[in-house]
């Protein structure tokens, strides 16, 4: 006899990950390959990956409800995750400086990810990305 479970959906869920294999949210080591888990989100004070908050509804009208969260339902699986990341590539040149994620390449012609996009000291330096943090501006930058 299996049990039944009923109530929120519980912390440590094993998401579904860009590469499609499941895995608990806490073993995305990466920023990167946690934040293109659905299921999952990127703590820079913590320099840890989590469960996002959408997974804590468990209806439609409560999971659409959560803006702030960017929260979408995902009807054929009955969960609330959230939504995608529209990535910066699929931008065309002008849409792109719109976007603060993004930045145009040198040479003008295709839309990237911005590097060292943190807003914490810690989340900044732990950037495979060779990052530097400028305690002036309180601002992650590239390594020059």
């Amino acid at each position: 006899f299996g049990s039944l479970v009923v109530g929120k959906q519980s912390g440590n869920s094993s998401s579904s990950s860009s590469s499609g294999l499941h895995k608990p949210c806490k073993q995305h080591v990466l920023t990167g390959e946690c934040n293109a888990d659905a299921g999952c989100v990127w703590y820079d004070a913590t320099l840890s990956c989590a469960d996002t908050p959408c997974v804590q509804h468990c209806d439609e009208g409560e999971c659409k409800a959560d803006t702030a969260n960017t929260c979408m339902w995902e009807a054929a699986k009955g969960v609330c995750q959230k939504e995608p990341k529209v990535g910066c590539d699929s931008l065309s040149v002008t849409e792109c400086p719109q976007n603060p994620g993004c930045e145009l390449s040198d040479n003008k012609t295709t839309c990237l990810d911005k590097k060292c996009v943190h807003d914490t000291e810690p989340g900044c330096l732990a950037d495979p990305d060779k990052c530097v943090w400028n305690n002036l501006k309180q601002e992650c930058t590239e390594r020059p």
